[in-house]
Formats: C-alpha cells, structure tokens, sequence
C-alpha cells in the first residue's frame, strides 16, 4: 500500500510525460478522484489529474514530492508529503487516500500543513 502512495508522489517531479502516466496508471484504481487545495473542482479522471500534475512539472521545473511518512490500515492511507525545490522544502502537505482492494488509490484528498495549530 505505501508502495502506491509513495509511488503517486514521485510521480510529480517525473518530467518524462510517459512514465509519468504509467507510474500514474499503475497506481490508481479503475475510478479515482484528487483534490487539494489548490484545485478549482475534484480532478475526476486519471487523464485530468495528469494534466494537473503535468501543469505542477511545467511551472515548477525540478520540483519534486517526496513521501516523509506513510501509514496504512483497513483501505486507507495517509502520507505526509514535502513538496521540494533546489533541496528546500517549499509546503508540506498531508494526504488521505482511499485505497481499493489491490491497494490502488481511487480517492486522495489533500491538505496544506498537517493540521498543526496556527
């Protein structure tokens, strides 16, 4: 399971389209949905959010997430993740993912911060 969450993260710095996509697909389940602050609406389709990471690569060459904790149980996930640029750590994010019975995502939702008070 953790395979898949950290797998779907590294995805997001991958600047090669097709692996890209084939790290994506290889992860996600037969439905999935993503949305995070940052979206205007939930990302439907493994095809929409390829382009909203696609758009994340082209405006932030370099850029990178990196999984720093996963934990799993009972079909969900959650990773903390940091979103890295020139080996800085720009935001940190926190991510629940709903995962099917193989442990492919079909749902992640995430968050800015981890939930922190202000």
């Amino acid at each position: 399971m953790s395979d898949a969450i950290r797998n779907f993260f590294a995805a997001w710095g991958m600047e090669d389209a097709a692996l890209r996509q084939s790290t994506i697909e290889e992860v996600t389940g037969a439905s999935f949905a993503y949305t995070d602050p940052n979206t205007p609406d939930p990302v439907a389709t493994v095809p929409a959010f390829l382009d909203y990471i696609a758009m994340f690569t082209s405006n932030m060459p370099g850029a990178t997430a990196e999984v720093v904790d996963v934990s799993a149980h009972h079909g969900f996930a959650r990773a903390t993740v940091d979103f890295m640029r020139d080996g800085a750590t720009m935001v940190r994010g926190q991510y629940f993912a709903d995962l099917d019975d193989s442990g492919a995502i079909i749902r992640m939702v995430g968050f800015t911060g981890t939930g922190e008070p202000a």
